[in-house]
């Protein structure tokens, strides 16, 4: 009850946890009132009021903002609570202010006046438990929000064995809202790039350009379950809503459901959106489980954590037939794992195929569910009009999938099609602004496009937030290629080995570099290395004709492409677009392979 108080305390006074003027967490004990209080008359009925609580002219004190130091001093006047108080998230530091050494009158009248505060709204708050839950919102929305981001929910039992949970609930919050309200709702990998950061939120909302943000807390103790959230006005700094969930943790999974819609709901109101949510079909608890485990997993987006996420995905559906939403997520992921070149996508597809039919069948308003049949028209079947209508039917349904946006933009950038091509990837970066894979294929549609300076300044950009993307490194590599720079090419490729690993991305464009500079020889040498590979595991045949483009050997260039036709081998939808195979472009037999795939020439 005093936790919720001080939350509705919060709200009435506009004061910010992370910047307190009035009310400030003191880890392990409670609250304490820390705005300076002069001795004055009291006026009956004065006790909630500006002028009590903020001084004699009903303003905010002006007094320096102070954070925890993880223990409160010997004087502390701080209120015990039924439950750990967690330390205040994204605290600052500031010189303590005089009022909390004050001995005598004025401390004990700001002591007794915080606490009979808290108190007051303490015992209000509970006799009206038994009245129905209304949430608090703080102002009515006098403005129309156009764009939100959900960042991580707090886990502020430090239980790694709830992270999964609680990170679900943060991806279902923003699933919801983005299938369920007309907002810009930013997406779950970029908000995870804030888990557990200290940064003003004005800061946060700038970087991931929103008007306004939730956060929220999950904390969970012995049977009890208490879920925080509030959204803000980011711009203006100003709250807008809140509210406390005090749940049971007898059925945790089906609880987070009706929660998440609950917030999802209040959220879209307060930021004066309109908001259309279907009823979430109840699943076992087995199942729900196992789909949260693998949500968490795929979000790491490494070639290990993706494979897992399917076994758990696997899980899941084989603890309910019907669960659809199981269905889409693990046929998203048998695309997204062809990507990675290590595994022969021919049966990965037909898998991602069935599991996104039977999706569908269960449930036609699934945007994931669309992306995926893109992703498996455009990668096995060439059947680019099919891949385009199923990426914006995925749009349709969910314009905050930025997943589908981007595998669009890909297939337009192929069609060279490349200004709809950048728009699309435009808006997902806008959707998905801190994900480092769509910045880098911004990055290389400009260099497919035969534009290296802007690719150029492009990449530099995604090295800046994280200088050990391996792809990066990559796609910088290419550009600095066509820039004619092979000693700084060279260097980017050893980058890109040492951060992306070994593999068949990497000797390819090693190879490229060689017969650039002269050196076909050594290029030659590691054609020949992966076509011995080849013959122990899959080898994209599009990679080795890459290299004998690159020698201007356009017959063993045409064997390999030609046997990659056979086998629907991935990157050969790159044909039309691909400064690697420059070297073949004017044969005639590639010329009639574009016409096969109904690439532009």
């Amino acid at each position: 009850s005093i936790n919720t108080a001080v939350n509705k305390l919060r709200v009435i006074l506009r004061d910010d946890s992370r910047d307190p003027q009035f009310i400030r967490t003191v880890v392990g004990q409670g609250y304490r009132f820390i705005a300076e209080v002069k001795p004055g008359s009291f006026a009956e009925g004065s006790l909630l009021s500006p002028a009590a609580v903020g001084g004699g002219n009903g303003c905010r004190p002006d007094v320096p903002s102070e954070a925890s130091n993880g223990a409160a001093p010997a004087t502390s006047s701080a209120i015990k609570t039924s439950l750990p108080v967690p330390p205040a998230w994204r605290s600052v530091s500031a010189p303590l202010h005089p009022a909390d050494n004050m001995a005598g009158r004025g401390f004990v009248v700001g002591s007794l006046a915080g606490l009979a505060a808290v108190l007051a709204v303490a015992l209000t708050i509970y006799f009206l438990r038994a009245a129905p839950k209304v949430p608090t919102r703080d102002i009515e929305p006098t403005q129309t929000f156009h764009s939100i981001a959900v960042l991580p929910f707090r886990n502020l039992a430090h239980d790694t064995d709830q992270d999964y949970l609680v990170d679900g609930m943060t991806d279902q919050l923003i699933s919801n809202l983005a299938m369920s309200t007309p907002l810009r709702v930013i997406s779950y990998r970029s908000v995870m790039e804030y888990k557990g950061v200290q940064l003003p939120l004005k800061d946060i909302a700038q970087a991931l350009n929103v008007d306004a943000i939730v956060e929220g807390s999950y904390l969970r103790h012995g049977n009890e379950i208490r879920i925080t959230a509030q959204l803000l006005d980011a711009q203006n700094d100003r709250h807008l809503w809140a509210e406390v969930y005090p749940e049971s943790a007898d059925d945790p999974l089906a609880m987070q459901d009706q929660v998440t819609k609950e917030i999802a709901r209040e959220v879209a109101l307060a930021a004066g959106s309109s908001f259309n949510l279907s009823m979430i079909r109840p699943v076992s608890e087995a199942a729900r489980n196992a789909f949260l485990r693998g949500r968490y997993l795929w979000n790491q987006r490494t070639p290990a954590s993706v494979a897992k996420s399917i076994d758990y995905y696997t899980d899941a559906v084989r603890a309910d037939r019907n669960y659809a939403d199981a269905y889409a997520a693990l046929s998203v992921s048998y695309v997204t794992l062809t990507s990675y070149g290590n595994l022969n996508p021919a049966d990965l597809l037909w898998k991602a195929q069935f599991a996104a039919e039977r999706a569908l069948a269960l449930n036609g308003s699934l945007s994931a569910a669309h992306t995926a049949l893109g992703g498996v028209k455009n990668d096995r079947d060439w059947d680019w009009s099919g891949a385009e209508e199923e990426y914006r039917r995925a749009i349709a349904i969910n314009p905050s999938d930025s997943t589908a946006h981007h595998w669009y933009g890909l297939l337009l950038t192929r069609q060279r099609r490349g200004k709809e091509a950048l728009a699309e990837l435009q808006q997902a970066l806008a959707l998905d602004p801190l994900s480092l894979i769509i910045a880098t294929d911004v990055a290389e549609t400009y260099y497919y496009l035969r534009q290296p300076d802007e690719a150029m300044r492009r990449i530099d950009e995604v090295l800046a937030l994280n200088p050990n993307f391996g792809q990066a490194h990559l796609v910088k590599a290419s550009i600095l290629e066509q820039q004619g720079k092979f000693d700084s090419a060279e260097m980017e490729n050893e980058l890109a080995a040492r951060f992306f690993g070994d593999g068949l991305w990497i000797e390819t464009e090693q190879a490229y570099l060689l017969s650039l500079q002269g050196k076909s020889g050594q290029a030659l040498e590691i054609a020949r290395k992966l076509e011995d590979t080849s013959t122990l595991r899959y080898v994209s045949g599009t990679h080795i004709a890459q290299i004998y483009c690159s020698l201007h050997d356009p017959d063993a260039a045409m064997r390999w492409l030609d046997r990659g036709y056979e086998r629907h081998d991935i990157v050969l939808d790159m044909l039309a677009i691909d400064p690697h195979l420059d070297g073949c472009r004017t044969d005639l037999r590639f010329q009639a392979l574009l016409r096969r795939l109904k690439l532009p020439a």
